[in-house]
């Protein structure tokens, strides 16, 4: 069983954090933010899975417009779909900043699409926002990073570039994945990039979208 209720009341400061960071530049790096129990869980989940083979080759795109390309990306990934008790936990934890940065940034955040991703070594995800161009479909990203004892030399670093920069421009700040971790980012906003990766790198990558129901559309995920 993880119970990640007591670490709830600790939080406070840090939801402030990110609210405030992402209102001013856009993202936040929020260092040991998982509960350790959560963090082991999703990890060991993670590394079944993919020496089981039940995780696929990342694309680019979505749905009819998902391609494959490997001067891109490269990496593997499998959907969360709430069936374990590390991933129910994971989406009730997830939950606390939705509602959070509903309140204090007015996002109308609707629902979470996670997935979990493993960067081969040699894997990497050249520079791109989240965002599909004019679709509104995802706003607020978060990377949670489930890797055990990253040192700097293992590479696979988190390059997160200004809004307004060229592809030539070095980036703001480069993260260490490491274990725990968590960066939020707007979804349309932020160029980023995984940089070349030497050991393998695990990690969870979600998006908050928001609802784009009508009356010949209903929005969420099927």
């Amino acid at each position: 069983m993880i119970a990640i209720s007591a670490h709830f009341g600790t939080l406070h400061n840090r939801l402030a954090a990110i609210a405030d960071d992402l209102a001013v530049k856009g993202w936040s790096h929020q260092p040991g933010l998982l509960p350790a129990d959560l963090l082991e869980g999703l990890r060991a989940e993670l590394i079944a899975l993919d020496d089981a083979a039940g995780l696929e080759a990342a694309g680019i795109g979505r749905q009819d417009a998902l391609m494959l390309d490997r001067d891109i990306r490269k990496a593997r990934i499998t959907w969360m779909d709430g069936e374990s008790a590390p991933q129910r936990a994971f989406l009730a934890w997830a939950e606390m900043f939705r509602l959070h940065l509903n309140r204090e940034l007015l996002l109308g955040l609707f629902e979470l699409e996670a997935s979990f991703a493993v960067y081969p070594p040699g894997g990497f995800y050249e520079r791109h926002v989240d965002s599909f161009c004019g679709a509104r479909n995802r706003i607020v990203s978060l990377v949670v990073y489930l890797n055990a004892d990253w040192r700097a030399e293992d590479g696979g670093t988190l390059a997160i570039f200004a809004a307004e920069s060229d592809a030539s421009d070095a980036p703001l700040i480069r993260l260490m994945p490491v274990g725990g971790d968590a960066v939020f980012m707007m979804s349309e906003d932020v160029p980023h990039a995984v940089e070349p990766t030497i050991a393998k790198r695990l990690a969870i990558a979600a998006w908050w979208r928001v609802n784009q129901s009508s009356a010949d559309r209903v929005d969420p995920i099927g």
